[in-house]
């Protein structure tokens, strides 16, 4: 951050640029607490993406991805594989198209700007206790 380290902006913005030049990513060693030992991580650097009226889609930066140590790295024997008969996949290919359905914003709710407003109208009524919202987007919502 430029509020404790002179220059630290432009010194990103350097090696934002020299990464997507060069088509490299940065192996650093990240610390995220003064008392946690260190990762290794990789920096993938990401371009700015616009859309056709020049909207940004992406901002320009870095993706930190966490390497594994090498005991993470395991070999798997994978077993023979079982293939679908064609009754499973006419089953799963009706239950995807089950599950799909066109996005609409307004068919879902802000479940926090909801619940605010059941916090304001509990205090205005003088309510005990607000009533508690939906979360309509949450997936516990639609394991229940």
């Amino acid at each position: 951050c430029s509020l404790y380290f002179a220059g630290s902006t432009t010194l990103f913005n350097a090696l934002l640029m020299k990464c997507l030049e060069k088509e490299v990513l940065a192996l650093c060693r990240y610390t995220p607490h003064r008392n946690t030992p260190p990762r290794f991580v990789a920096l993938v650097p990401q371009e700015e993406e616009l859309d056709e009226q020049e909207v940004q889609v992406a901002p320009p930066g870095f993706h930190l991805i966490f390497l594994p140590y090498a005991d993470d790295k395991r070999k798997v024997d994978f077993t023979e594989k079982l293939p679908a008969n064609q009754e499973q996949v006419d089953k799963m290919k009706q239950i995807i198209q089950k599950l799909r359905f066109k996005y609409r914003i307004d068919s879902f709710e802000n479940p926090v700007l909801q619940q605010h407003f059941r916090n304001l109208e509990a205090l205005a009524l003088d309510m005990m206790e607000p009533e508690q919202t939906e979360d309509l987007t949450s997936e516990t919502y639609w394991w229940m």
